[in-house]
């Protein structure tokens, strides 16, 4: 007869015990943005560091866990307004796979791919799934397979205070959707008859695109006008190169080097006008380049159209 409350006892400790490891492993899955697997072995642990936000067009994820053995593994994200992929990093700590590895920089979709992408930014709630390689070093060799996926109810959003040059276009028949970009002016001609300033705003995009935009007055001169160019020009147009060399791991935005093949533009920039927007804080000038893209003078895309959002220079 004593041996129904020793039963009853135990019973009670073993559902405590499965109670309480359901309840930590809930909790770890509740502070991660990110849930995710690597090589088919789901990363289980303390949550050590959590990020998101949304700033710049940009939605920066991170989550870092440490496992019970020990090892540390964090997976950064970085996307777009409209679901492009941008950025896959991965590193791990404490294990014999240890090191930082990589989706291809610049062209990151060529090995990761975003699916059931969700994202509305009024109430901040965000879902998407994910499956992609990255890879370490300077190689492909040593790559890791990460799959997962994002439900969160919102995010922080930061207003932006950095616009230089966003570009996204709209028809699915040419897409460039700008992740890096920088702005500056040079002298020309110094010191002769045909001195001018140069404006120009470069950007990459995140599928291996680099774009361009030359102006010979400031963006807030230019409201209303219509330019006319074409690939002669040097004072003002678009000039456009696609990389076309292997995987670059390493996060660079510098020299355009001969991995890069320039094409040829001619087209027109037109309905330049002053904003105000999602895009900046401060105001910002708005318009749209609609041109053809050449290859050694023959037409590969034509009509183009690529709306662009710039800061002035002055």
């Amino acid at each position: 007869m004593m041996y129904r409350p020793l039963l009853f006892l135990l019973s009670f400790f073993l559902l405590s015990v499965v109670g309480c490891k359901k309840s930590e492993e809930d909790d770890t899955v509740s502070g991660m943005s990110i849930l995710f697997s690597d090589n088919n072995h789901a990363v289980r642990g303390k949550v050590s560091y959590d990020y998101t936000m949304d700033n710049c067009g940009n939605i920066n994820l991170i989550t870092g866990v440490k496992e019970s053995d020990g090892n540390y593994s964090e997976l950064k994200l970085t996307l777009l307004h409209n679901g492009a992929l941008a950025k896959a990093q991965y590193f791990k700590q404490n294990s014999s796979n240890n090191g930082h590895y990589f989706a291809p920089h610049l062209q990151a979709e060529k090995s990761f791919q975003i699916s059931d992408f969700k994202y509305d930014k009024s109430g901040g709630h965000l879902s998407f799934s994910f499956k992609g390689k990255v890879y370490k070093g300077s190689g492909q060799d040593d790559e890791r397979i990460l799959t997962g996926n994002v439900d969160l109810t919102a995010i922080e959003y930061v207003p932006c205070k950095g616009l230089i040059l966003d570009v996204m276009t709209e028809n699915p028949s040419f897409n460039f959707f700008s992740m890096y970009s920088s702005a500056g002016t040079t002298t020309s001609g110094l010191g002769t008859a045909n001195q001018y300033i140069q404006y120009a705003y470069n950007v990459h995009s995140n599928a291996g695109q680099y774009m361009s935009l030359r102006l010979d007055s400031d963006i807030s001169e230019l409201v209303n006008k219509e330019m006319v160019f074409d690939d002669s020009n040097e004072k003002l147009g678009v000039k456009y190169w696609e990389y076309q060399g292997p995987f670059m791991l390493a996060e660079s935005y510098g020299y355009i080097d001969h991995n890069w093949k320039r094409f040829q533009t001619r087209g027109k920039i037109t309905g330049i006008h002053r904003t105000f927007g999602e895009r900046s804080v401060e105001p910002y000038y708005q318009g749209l380049i609609i041109m053809d893209i050449l290859n050694e003078s023959r037409v590969v895309k034509e009509d183009v159209e690529i709306p662009f959002y710039v800061k002035s220079l002055k």
